[in-house]
């Protein structure tokens, strides 16, 4: 291998160091963090595959669930005020008594305060 392309792969090695740590994705142990407890406020649970589980009594207090699929997910009685939807996928997923005040959901727009099961 030439000296040229062995520099090249050192540098690019060198700076994929600094873009890795600020990718724009959930943290896996606010994954588990929610897993174990059914509680994640503030969690950064963005583009997490969370499609068809139960979260039921979930609290996601000011979670950011921003491009997170939770197609057939079970949020019943969940509280997400506050928390981020934008971008997720929400498809067949319930959301029966659910807090959502002052949530983003999917399409960008502000819940109302004191929406409950639906954004309004």
């Amino acid at each position: 291998m030439g000296k040229k392309v062995m520099v090249f792969l050192a540098v690019v090695s060198f700076l994929a160091g600094f873009v890795v740590p600020i990718s724009f994705a959930f943290d896996p142990g606010h994954v588990k963090k929610l897993n174990e407890s059914n509680k994640c406020p503030k969690c950064d649970l963005s583009k997490a595959n969370l499609s068809g589980s139960g979260y039921m009594g979930a609290e996601l207090v000011g979670a950011n669930l921003s491009g997170a699929d939770l197609a057939g997910a079970v949020l019943w009685d969940a509280d997400l005020t506050d928390a981020n939807l934008k971008d997720a996928n929400i498809k067949d997923t319930n959301f029966s008594g659910t807090k959502l005040s002052n949530t983003i959901w999917t399409d960008g727009r502000k819940c109302k305060s004191g929406s409950i099961g639906k954004c309004k």
